[in-house]
C-alpha cells in the first residue's frame, strides 16, 4: 500500500482481497482532504478501465463533461460511473471530502449488472444507481470504516454476492487482443481469426462497451502510451513510447494524442501526476 499525500489531500490505492473479484476490479482508491479551504482541480484522461466513484458528505452537480463537488450537510451518496472514450474530464473540488474509486478491468464492470451497458447509460458520465441501495448500505459502511483493509474486505463482500455470470467469449477474446497487441490489431484481423462477422464484433462491442471497436483501439494505443511514459520515463524518450505504443510515426502518435486531448505527447505527459500504486494518472490545474 503506498499513501500518497500531496495537495493537503491523502491518495491510497489497494488491489481486492479476493481473488475472484480481483478478476474484474483492478484497483479501489480511497481519496481524503479534512481542509476545509482545499481547492483544486484535476483533469483525467481517457482509459479502457472504467471508474465508479462515490463521495460522502458532498454534493456533486455535473456540467457538461465537468463534475464541481462542495461540502454538503446532507449524508447522500450517489455513485457516479465514467465511460471515458475520447474526452479530458474535470472535477474540480472545494471544501474537506471523502471519495471512494472503483477501478473495472476491461469488461468488469458487466459481471455485476442485470442489463448491458448500452441499455443503462444514456451518457458516458452520470450517475450510477444500478447497483441497488444495498451498494449506499455498504459504502456508507466503508465510509465509516477507519481500517483501510477492513474497507477492502466489505467492498469485496459486496461484489462477491452481487457476482452476475457474464458470457461473451468472442467479446473477450476480442478485448483481450487489443490490449496485448497495444491497440496494434486491426478489426479485419479480429474477425478474420475469431470467425465472427465484422457487424456482430461491432455490435457486440456497442452493447456491451459503448464504443465501436475502432474507439477501443484507439483509447488502448493512448493508455498504454501513458502508462509506459510514466512506468519508464527516467530511461526512456518519446520515440521509444510511440514504437512501444505500436504508432506508424511521431507525427501518427502527435496526431492521435491531440484528437484526445487536443494537446501534444510532449506537453501532456510531462505535467501529469502518478497517484497511488497504480494506473491512476490526473492533471492538477494550477
Amino acid at each position: 500500500m503506498k499513501k500518497l499525500t500531496q495537495h493537503n489531500d491523502t491518495f491510497i490505492t489497494l488491489k481486492p482481497e479476493s481473488e475472484k473479484i480481483n478478476r474484474y476490479i483492478s484497483y479501489y482508491y480511497f481519496h481524503t482532504s479534512d481542509d476545509k479551504n482545499y481547492q483544486k482541480s484535476f483533469v483525467f484522461y481517457p482509459n479502457y478501465k472504467h471508474a465508479l466513484t462515490a463521495y460522502k458528505g458532498s454534493k456533486v452537480v455535473i456540467i457538461g463533461n465537468e463534475s464541481i463537488v462542495t461540502p454538503s450537510d446532507k449524508i447522500n451518496i450517489k455513485p457516479l460511473y465514467t465511460i471515458n472514450k475520447d474526452k479530458n474530464i474535470k472535477v474540480s473540488i472545494k471544501g474537506c471530502f471523502d471519495k471512494i474509486g472503483i477501478v473495472f478491468n476491461p469488461l468488469g464492470i458487466n459481471h455485476f449488472i442485470q442489463k448491458s451497458i448500452q441499455e443503462i447509460f444514456t451518457s458516458d458520465f452520470n450517475f450510477f444507481p444500478h447497483l441497488g441501495d444495498d451498494f449506499i448500505t455498504v459504502l456508507e459502511r466503508v465510509f465509516e470504516e477507519t481500517k483501510i483493509d477492513k474497507k477492502v474486505l466489505l467492498l469485496d463482500d459486496f461484489f462477491e454476492e452481487r457476482y452476475i455470470p457474464f458470457d461473451e467469449p468472442i467479446l473477450k477474446k476480442s478485448i483481450k487482443e487489443i490490449i496485448t497487441s497495444n491497440g496494434a490489431v486491426k478489426v479485419s484481423e479480429l474477425s478474420q481469426e475469431l470467425h465472427i462477422n465484422r457487424k456482430t464484433l461491432l455490435r457486440l462491442f456497442k452493447k456491451h462497451t459503448r464504443m465501436s471497436v475502432e474507439e477501443y483501439r484507439k483509447m488502448v494505443m493512448f493508455r498504454q502510451a501513458l502508462n509506459y511514459f510514466h512506468q519508464s520515463k527516467e530511461k526512456t524518450n518519446l520515440t521509444d513510447v510511440a514504437l512501444f505504443s505500436m504508432y506508424y510515426d511521431q507525427a501518427h502518435f502527435i496526431k492521435h494524442f491531440k484528437s484526445i486531448t487536443q494537446e501534444t505527447p510532449a506537453t501532456l505527459l510531462s505535467k501529469i501526476s502518478h497517484l497511488g500504486e497504480e494506473d491512476t494518472y490526473w492533471y492538477f490545474e494550477e
